[in-house]
């Protein structure tokens, strides 16, 4: 990367164009072959690097365009997963309540559930970044599910339990798989690797004794306990803090309160001090928070807890489909210049624009119009706010 301050990055995913929509469903129909399917793919790739190279993003993904969701794609890739729709495990009127109080799209959302026992027979997401440096000279991002969420995601109470007794013994073979995975991400190149980590950051919104509407959902669905607010942040930090240890690679931790279609009232909300200070104490380089929106509260959260490392700051609202202007990105930077050096100020979106293919929250042209703007904001910033006049 030429630019050391404000440098500009996604978080991950982009809507998908129709045509590699239809050419998923033609493969999961069978009408295509996986080899055909990768032909679209790749073609993909091809289309949303040069956008996001257009628009002047410096540090790029793939758009996330090989993967069913953020989350989802495990199911595919790891050994003893598999993808199961959300829709089938919502059987009981507790999980139907669950998903009627978040508008969440069951029906379009498959989980990665634990239905036997999990290993690497080969990498998860190596041939994704493999292939995105062979297409751009540009510094790239590799995302993958942070052990918490995959906790809560991913272990079921009827169909994990023959193979592991407990989430607790279930996660720590999945971060075995998540560490030799990152060993080879930087391995072979990788500038960035992101963790995904939204079930941490829906804990803004849960009592000690009272948890958030997503566990709330996953008990429903999957049979696993919430131990209390304390323990659970710091069970989260815990899983983290061993998935990334001794990596000297740039690892950011990706909090977000979930990302999909539905009105904002259902969304989670509440300020990143819920998390603090224990979210400080875990051992990444960069964390990647959402403060574009309303929903996320304020960057003051910082005023009474420091932060050493790098802030990926979201200024661009993913969902509102209002495209902001690169003054009112300046704005939102300049906010976080109370706690943060420009050096340690990355600019980026809320989230990914569509965490999952059946449901983008943006159309392609305004997200890449937002990004567009968001350079431009970078570019601003540079000339008023240079790191050697610090």
């Amino acid at each position: 990367m030429v630019n050391t301050v404000f440098v500009t990055s996604v978080v991950g995913s982009f809507p998908r164009p129709k045509w590699l929509i239809e050419a998923r469903k033609a493969f999961e129909e069978g009408r295509i072959s996986r080899e055909e399917l990768r032909e679209y793919e790749d073609d993909a790739v091809k289309v949303v690097v040069k956008e996001q190279e257009m628009v002047g993003v410096e540090v790029i993904s793939d758009g996330e365009y090989r993967r069913f969701s953020f989350l989802g794609f495990i199911g595919e890739k790891v050994e003893g997963f598999s993808l199961i729709p959300v829709s089938r495990l919502a059987v009981s009127a507790e999980a139907r309540s669950a998903i009627e109080a978040m508008s969440f799209p069951e029906r379009a959302v498959r989980n990665p559930v634990v239905v036997g026992r999990i290993s690497r027979p080969r990498p998860m997401a190596l041939d994704e970044l493999l292939f995105l440096k062979g297409v751009t000279s540009r510094a790239v991002k590799i995302a993958l599910p942070s052990p918490y969420t995959v906790y809560w995601n991913a272990w079921h109470h009827e169909l994990s339990k023959p193979y592991y007794p407990s989430p607790d013994a279930m996660i720590q073979d999945y971060i075995k798989v998540l560490r030799q995975e990152i060993a080879e991400l930087f391995e072979k190149g990788a500038d960035f690797v992101q963790l995904d980590e939204p079930a941490m950051g829906n804990l803004v919104e849960a009592g000690e004794d009272k948890p958030d509407r997503y566990k709330r959902l996953l008990t429903a669905l999957n049979g696993i306990r919430y131990r209390g607010f304390r323990d659970e942040l710091a069970l989260a930090v815990d899983l983290i803090n061993e998935a990334v240890k001794g990596f000297g690679g740039r690892i950011g931790v990706h909090i977000c309160r979930g990302n999909w279609p539905a009105p904002e009232e259902y969304l989670i909300r509440g300020g990143y001090e819920k998390l603090m200070p224990a979210m400080l104490d875990m051992k990444a380089k960069q964390l990647v928070l959402e403060y574009a929106t309303p929903r996320a509260g304020s960057i003051d959260a910082f005023k009474e807890h420091t932060w050493g490392g790098e802030i990926g700051l979201g200024v661009i609202d993913v969902k509102n489909p209002e495209i902001e202007t690169p003054e009112v990105i300046v704005k939102r930077a300049e906010k976080a210049l109370r706690y943060f050096d420009p050096e340690k100020i990355w600019l980026n979106p809320d989230c990914g624009f569509a965490s999952g293919l059946p449901w983008p929250v943006s159309t392609r042209n305004i997200a890449l119009e937002k990004l567009r703007n968001m350079v431009k904001a970078s570019e601003i910033l540079r000339m008023k706010y240079r790191a050697s006049e610090r």
